[in-house]
């Protein structure tokens, strides 16, 4: 939004808006917004400059909106996006025949293949950046491709390669003077040699980059110094020697959020540095530490490779297609040569009629073609946006939960918290118990029980924080459509009582009394839960929001109202019915036929999509098979119900 005002605001002042100045003013924005970190803002202007200088065909600037673009979505980790852009750039770029400029894309993708962890190509574009380079006398891009090189090949424990690449990125950091580039290198290089059981050498260079980190005070580079050194002394089982300088590298890398790889096996050496100098309990917590950043690792892994399998599967079809394609075409055509050639045969002048239906089919077909791509791409887009649509009104509504799960799941947090510190002075107190000459059995066995019971109670408590994330990110991922034996009741209570947490938490002048009349022998009901609940909670939020807004009109006058919404469920003639009930405003008639189409609101601009019901509506009939109704009277209130078979 703010974007879009300063737009709104430079359009006044610059005219034509189709000029060089125009563009040039908008990639400015586009990079002031990615130095500050906010890349949305960011590729919005960048989209706008490349549009525009398209439009112009101002090929001169575009290879560097490419790049700048590119930076935005690899730093959001929409690598696909980025791959796209700079691929667009190299193109143009190698078209004007501005190699620096060459240079200086390739060394972007070979960090974005880095990223995805595709080494081969990553390798490829890294050597093919410093050749371009040395052809231009690019030093800063040389400079950077040889530093990144070092840093993929130590991470793929190529140690000779990895100190070859890692000492040209320092030479050529001092020849230009960049002390924080010359000081990764020597980390990277002392660390390689290390792993190559030359110490010696190693503890000097990880000195040197110390030194130099330090005077560059950027707190990434000291932390890579101090990690060189503790590896190089933990490699020489010297731990305790190890432990401050791993410990500094850990202090600065938890400061600066980065929770990578390095960050997980730093953890695991100081743990065992701990262990092997007695220190069992910081052990013990670097160990936990170090696991749970590999989990996650594992998990950041796990969906690179599904994002790359994707992208192969889906090349891969698109060649199985197009191959398909050419086969056909080509025996088409070999059929119908056969076909002229025995016309000819025949007669000339049914030889030339059927040339002449040949050639007219043949733009009948390209034709045909032609319109049958433009259906489907448009059917494409409809579907693309559609599913967008839905996501928006999906996370709308998850957005609107938001407050109301954190209220729910801090009761359980709060139980944990108090059984965990109980149970701690339990423990405390049968220690104490254990170390006496005369000690009470009894006292120590009902100390065991509590403890024991308290346990039981932080399990339980902690099992009800993780149902309320886990229906949390069912309701946030795409439906799967299948359909499971679900609690109606405890569908609705769940969601009228997070609905209502959240409203509170977002407008704390909110007030509402909410009723639940749950049928308790109801069958369990084959629906897509998560779907069922989006239309309940969809029901739910338009009735909290109607009798709201009568409030603040009532509470301004003499007579007293208060807020209520009942929802309950019951079987009627072999049928579940959920009713949504408020004694809000109503539904005048006039748009009472309207509020089930896509888009129709009335609400004010901004507070609603106008999607809600219509999706409600489609997921109730299309998906189970089921009615919504709604039965409503000016000024006294609404109800709808939802009817599902059993």
């Amino acid at each position: 939004e703010e974007a879009k005002a300063h737009i709104h605001f430079i359009e006044k002042f610059i005219k034509p808006k189709d000029s060089i100045f125009y563009a040039g003013i908008l990639a400015t924005y586009g990079m002031m917004y990615g130095v500050m970190g906010k890349y949305d803002s960011s590729i919005f202007y960048l989209t706008k400059t490349i549009e525009l200088n398209e439009r112009i065909h101002n090929d001169i600037e575009l290879p560097g909106n490419y790049t700048n673009i590119a930076i935005g979505y690899m730093q959001l980790a929409n690598y696909p996006m980025a791959l796209q852009y700079q691929q667009k750039g190299l193109a143009l770029a190698q078209k004007n025949g501005n190699k620096a400029q060459v240079a200086r894309t390739m060394l972007n993708m070979a960090i974005t293949y880095q990223n995805i962890g595709d080494t081969l190509k990553a390798i490829d574009m890294y050597e093919n950046s410093i050749q371009q380079a040395k052809e231009t006398n690019s030093k800063i891009v040389e400079l950077y491709g040889y530093s990144n090189l070092a840093t993929l090949y130590v991470g793929n424990k190529e140690w000779g390669k990895a100190y070859e690449l890692a000492m040209k990125s320092v030479d050529l950091a001092a020849t230009s003077g960049d002390i924080g580039i010359q000081a990764a290198g020597l980390a990277k290089a002392g660390l390689s040699l290390a792993n190559q059981r030359k110490f010696t050498e190693a503890a000097e260079l990880s000195k040197q980059s110390i030194t130099l980190a330090e005077s560059s005070r950027q707190p990434m580079n000291i932390a890579q110094a101090n990690n060189a050194m503790a590896t190089v002394l933990f490699l020489q089982q010297k731990y305790k020697e190890a432990i401050p300088y791993f410990e500094k590298n850990l202090e600065i890398l938890q400061k600066a959020s980065v929770f990578e790889q390095s960050f997980e096996e730093a953890n695991k050496f100081l743990s065992t540095c701990y262990e092997k100098t007695g220190n069992y309990k910081r052990a013990l917590e670097s160990y936990r530490i170090g696991v749970s950043i590999s989990d996650s690792m594992r998990s950041i892994q796990n969906i690179r490779k599904a994002t790359e399998v994707s992208m192969n599967y889906e090349f891969q079809k698109k060649q199985e297609i197009q191959e398909a394609e050419q086969k056909l075409q080509k025996e088409i055509a070999q059929s119908r040569q056969l076909a002229l050639l025995a016309g000819l045969g025949v007669l000339l002048v049914l030889a030339v009629t059927a040339f002449i239906g040949y050639k007219n089919k043949q733009k009948a077909n390209v034709l045909l073609k032609e319109q049958k791509d433009e259906v489907e791409n448009t059917l494409g887009k409809l579907k693309s946006t559609q599913a967008q649509l839905i996501q928006s009104e999906k996370m709308a509504s998850l957005g609107e939960l938001t407050a109301g799960i954190a209220h729910e799941i801090q009761n359980p947090l709060n139980f944990v918290n108090n059984f965990s510190e109980v149970s701690n002075d339990l423990i405390k107190e049968l220690k104490e118990e254990k170390v006496k000459v005369n000690r009470d059995e009894k006292l120590e066995d009902e100390l065991i029980a509590d403890i024991s019971s308290n346990l039981e109670k932080i399990n339980h408590h902690g099992k009800r924080a993780d149902a309320i994330v886990k229906g949390m990110l069912q309701h946030s991922r795409t439906s799967s459509g299948k359909k499971e034996p679900t609690d109606i009741n405890g569908l609705c209570d769940e969601y009228v009582r997070l609905a209502y947490h959240g409203l509170r938490a977002k407008d704390k002048s909110f007030t509402s009394k909410f009723e639940t009349n749950l049928d308790a022998t109801l069958p369990k009901v084959n629906i897509v839960a998560q779907d069922m609940g989006r239309v309940i909670l969809n029901l739910i939020n338009n009735a909290f929001y109607t009798v709201n807004e009568k409030y603040k009109v009532e509470s301004q006058k003499t007579e007293s109202f208060e807020p209520t919404v009942i929802i309950s469920t019951k079987m009627t003639d072999g049928k579940i019915e959920i009713r949504v009930a408020d004694n809000g405003n109503g539904i005048p008639d006039a748009i009472k036929e309207k509020i089930f189409q896509p888009f129709f609101t009335t609400k004010p601009t901004g507070q609603g999509t106008g999607l809600g019901l219509s999706l409600a509506y489609d997921i109730v009939t299309k998906g189970h098979s089921g009615s919504i109704k709604v039965e409503t009277k000016d000024g006294i209130g609404t109800e709808f119900y939802v009817v599902l078979p059993v």
